[in-house]
């Protein structure tokens, strides 16, 4: 009689739980996007680190940074920016690559990048997020 009254508080505790877990929440997985009206020119770098921030320059803490491959528009990977803004991808391969950055009620970044090895020095790749309402959206800088 004890057990099944041990087997039944498991049960219900079981019962209980099994809702709980069934409300966390899912992981948001990041899409291809691009709203900008022109392609920037592909921004050449050696590897792939930067900052996100807004126009006065003031970082950007917690921005989604995803990368996607230039062909298929993959998704290669994501980082969230810390709280000076930073992000960075490490062991890429060479070639053509989508930096797309978002930050909630700015316009979605997407830069095309090309990472080469070679002379380009250590450049950081600087995007800078909009209000959606500028006729441009977001746009990188290789500083």
């Amino acid at each position: 009689m004890r057990i099944a009254g041990l087997l039944t508080r498991v049960g219900l505790g079981l019962a209980i739980v099994a809702p709980l877990a069934s409300m966390a929440q899912k992981p948001v997985v990041p899409k291809y996007v691009n709203e900008n009206s022109v392609d920037p020119k592909p921004v050449k770098l050696r590897e792939l680190q930067g900052t996100v921030v807004g126009l006065g320059g003031d970082p950007m803490p917690r921005a989604m940074v995803s990368l996607f491959t230039e062909d298929t528009h993959t998704l290669v990977g994501s980082e969230t920016t810390d709280m000076q803004g930073r992000f960075k991808f490490n062991k890429l391969e060479k070639g053509a690559y989508r930096v797309v950055a978002r930050v909630e009620g700015l316009c979605t970044a997407n830069i095309p990048i090309v990472l080469e090895g070679g002379l380009l020095g250590h450049k950081k790749l600087e995007i800078t997020m909009r209000a959606k309402d500028i006729d441009t959206c977001s746009y990188g800088l290789a500083k």
